[in-house]
């Protein structure tokens, strides 16, 4: 702790999110072996599919929320022990950006795979994206982009980002999906605009338009996803006329276990417009506590 902070000014930005860690989690709570009351967590940021259609923002403040002592704990750790070096290497600006795509990266994923009132907290999936940052970075640094496979350090986080996977298949409450996606994004986003271009390759130009046009596209996915019953339903109170019930018929056909065909009956489309209107309620009212 005496390095860190001997050395603070090489390293602003891991010092910054350690203080945001520790202060969002004196807000919610969150310092007991206990898990954080619900209501808590929900109030600065938890994450869940639901939620992403009003408040959007909750796709990254998740990143900076956990849910007791030990979630904090080990997530503290682990960004101390790995984020001061990997600031000092890529410098601070783009480790700022590393941290907020690979968080956005592990929300994205959580709305795409949850269930809508799926919640999720917790900085892991960006932390993630700094170890998929260090496997582009070695892949950058060699003779070939698999050189970095000789060394034995290189190797080790490599098993390291295997056992924590792992670890997230056996713990039920650990969000692999989160992690996977952090770790993807941080991966391709380090490796596409964050690490000098390797000599004799082509120009990354079109993998990075690619790569930003995937991401913005699933970004809006989450924000407006046009297929799932509750955007929908939020849809059809607003709307009139045949708008409407085109929206109710869509939507009876989105939440229906079987498949309706393409011309459901307007009045069942009615009822299971009152009945979803009625889930979606207690679903709210279960992720505010």
């Amino acid at each position: 702790m005496k390095d860190l902070l001997a050395h603070a000014d090489e390293i602003p930005v891991t010092l910054v999110l350690a203080i945001a860690y520790a202060t969002v989690a004196i807000l919610t709570r969150s310092i007991g072996l206990e898990f954080a009351p619900s209501d808590q967590l929900f109030a600065l940021g938890s994450l869940a599919p639901m939620d992403v259609l009003d408040q959007p923002w909750r796709l990254l403040t998740h990143a900076f929320v956990h849910g007791n002592l030990v979630h904090l704990a080990f997530n503290l750790s682990f960004l101390l022990s790995i984020g001061p070096a990997l600031e000092r290497s890529m410098g601070s600006l783009k480790f700022v950006a590393l941290y907020l795509v690979a968080a956005l990266g592990g929300g994205i994923a959580v709305c795409l795979v949850y269930p809508l009132d799926g919640a999720v907290v917790g900085g892991s999936g960006a932390l993630f994206g700094m170890m998929g940052a260090l496997v582009a970075w070695n892949m950058h640094s060699g003779r070939h982009l698999f050189a970095f496979l000789e060394f034995e350090g290189p190797r080790r986080l490599l098993s390291m980002i295997a056992v924590n996977l792992l670890l997230g298949f056996v713990i039920p409450i650990v969000s692999n999906t989160g992690h996977v996606g952090g770790l993807l994004a941080g991966f391709v986003v380090t490796f596409l605009f964050l690490t000098p271009a390797r000599r004799g390759i082509r120009s990354r130009r079109p993998w990075q338009v690619a790569f930003a046009a995937l991401f913005a596209g699933l970004s809006f996915a989450c924000v407006q996803p046009v297929w799932r019953w509750d955007w929908l339903y939020r849809e059809a109170t607003v709307a009139t006329g045949e708008r409407r019930q085109a929206l109710e018929r869509a939507l009876a056909r989105s939440a229906a276990t079987a498949p309706l065909g393409p011309d459901v009956d307007q009045a069942v489309a009615q009822q299971y417009f009152q009945v979803m209107g009625e889930v979606l309620d207690v679903l709210r009212q279960r992720r505010r506590g």
